[in-house]
């Protein structure tokens, strides 16, 4: 593995990350919940957020959009075995519930299916200077830091790194959250 993860600067236009949110209000708001399958829980202590799950098959533009910076940093950076996404996540953060995401992983390690989270894709899409608080971290590596701030930036990493949002103090975070997915860890 080249970097530990790849920012993408402005990866995307304003033009498209209005047209992501947009696109995102025809889906319907839930709480965000935290773990997999038979221990999926709303837990506002470990995450509070609104999300919308978008449909793949519709989005298709999104997906291939996205996919495009994908293959070229797991080229470069992370040779992992990806296939496609299978979810695609709009997410916020609000000053008003103090929207945070703590430490966890995006993988299901004890998962009994074929497939699993290879790759984490963020895209910002909030610009940096509608809210305060809700930085990106890493734990035990370096962070992206204002690498990542930047509306449309992506940021690429292997699903198995501990990451959390810290919570937002001021105004709304919106995030394009999805996970490439790939045959089972070796």
């Amino acid at each position: 593995m080249k970097n530990i993860w790849e920012v993408w600067p402005k990866a995307l236009t304003d033009a498209e990350c209005d047209a992501i949110v947009k696109r995102a209000a025809h889906y319907a708001p839930q709480e965000a919940t935290v773990g997999f399958s038979a221990d999926l829980r709303s837990d506002v202590i470990q995450r509070s957020s609104t999300i919308r799950w978008l449909d793949v098959g519709r989005e298709k533009d999104i997906v291939s959009r996205v996919m495009s910076f994908v293959h070229a940093s797991n080229r470069s950076n992370f040779g992992a075995d990806i296939v496609a996404p299978y979810e695609v996540q709009f997410t916020e953060y609000q000053a008003t519930n103090k929207g945070h995401y703590d430490w966890h992983q995006d993988v299901w390690l004890e998962s009994d299916r074929p497939f699993a989270r290879k790759l984490s894709v963020v895209v910002q899409l909030s610009p940096s200077a509608d809210y305060r608080g809700g930085e990106f971290e890493f734990f035990g590596v370096p962070n992206p830091g204002t690498t990542f701030l930047d509306r449309g930036s992506m940021l690429i990493f292997p699903s198995f790194l501990q990451h959390r949002v810290l919570p937002v103090s001021e105004g709304n975070r919106k995030s394009l959250v999805t996970w490439i997915e790939g045959p089972n860890w070796r």
